[in-house]
């Protein structure tokens, strides 16, 4: 069980810093420059100033709240399988622990394989919610 898990957070992992490399720097990249562009611009009171790189870095904002909406979804989803198997164990009718873990732990790794096997399908919505900025 502990190896799907570690499998698991394996792949998040190495997906989230994909994420980050291929698309929310260059999103960051952008609204540094932006940024920088405030500060260039000698005809901007202090109040314009702000809204102007307000407005740069509100793709950030943006990107992480999609990306992290994403990822707290996926989250969510593990936790109800996890859930169900908690469930069918309970159900199982069985009283000794050994029992039940034998009907909870195939579940949970049954759950962490199908998460793993969604994830290619979550990192390309994921890319799609990236490239609009």
């Amino acid at each position: 069980m502990e190896d799907s898990q570690r499998k698991l957070n394996d792949a998040i992992s190495t997906m989230a810093g994909s994420l980050h490399k291929n698309y929310l720097r260059r999103i960051y990249g952008e609204a540094f420059n932006c940024s920088y562009r405030c500060t260039e611009d000698p005809s901007l009171d202090p109040l314009k100033f702000n809204e102007c790189a307000e407005r740069c870095s509100s793709k950030i904002s943006q990107a992480e709240q999609g990306m992290s909406q994403e990822m707290q979804n996926l989250q969510n989803r593990l936790m109800r399988c996890i859930q169900s198997c908690e469930d069918k164990a309970k159900d199982s009718g069985h009283k000794d622990e050994n029992l039940m873990r034998s009907v909870f732990e195939p579940c949970v790794v049954n759950c962490a394989n199908e998460i793993q096997g969604a994830l290619p399908k979550i990192e390309k919505r994921i890319i799609e919610q990236l490239k609009k900025f």
